[in-house]
């Protein structure tokens, strides 16, 4: 079942630092409708590449290299241009305080690895429709 994506062309930016773990995103959101999925190893990849390309929704791994997922998440929401992405985790930490931190610093939602379909296609729908209400 594809969701119903209420924008003409949403773009969805993929930050990990597995290739497999983008590629396994990238074929659920692809499953679910996005024609634009965009990836980025870490999250200063990250940062440059929202400059050419704005996203309409992030998944972000929490642990990664020169940049982490909870980093890029503070930098977003202090950002003026990119304070409004929603931004979901999405981490093989799933233990409380982290989820908690994350949540503060503005994360729409927090997801443990390993992700199902179904879960992320509920999360994802979540997201939007909390923020087209």
């Amino acid at each position: 079942m594809m969701l119903e994506l209420q924008l003409d062309s949403p773009c969805v930016m993929v930050i990990d630092d597995v290739p497999e773990t983008r590629m396994l995103l990238r074929d659920m959101l692809e499953e679910m409708g996005f024609l634009s999925v965009i990836e980025a190893s870490n999250g200063r990849d990250a940062l440059e590449k929202l400059k050419s390309k704005p996203a309409h929704l992030i998944l972000c791994d929490h642990v990664m290299e020169e940049m982490s997922g909870l980093d890029l998440l503070s930098q977003l929401r202090n950002h003026p241009y990119l304070v409004d992405i929603p931004f979901i985790v999405v981490s093989a930490v799933g233990d409380v305080p982290v989820i908690e931190t994350a949540l503060d610093l503005g994360a729409d939602d927090y997801l443990t690895k390993p992700v199902s379909f179904q879960l992320l296609r509920r999360k994802v729908s979540d997201v939007f429709r909390r923020r087209c209400a």
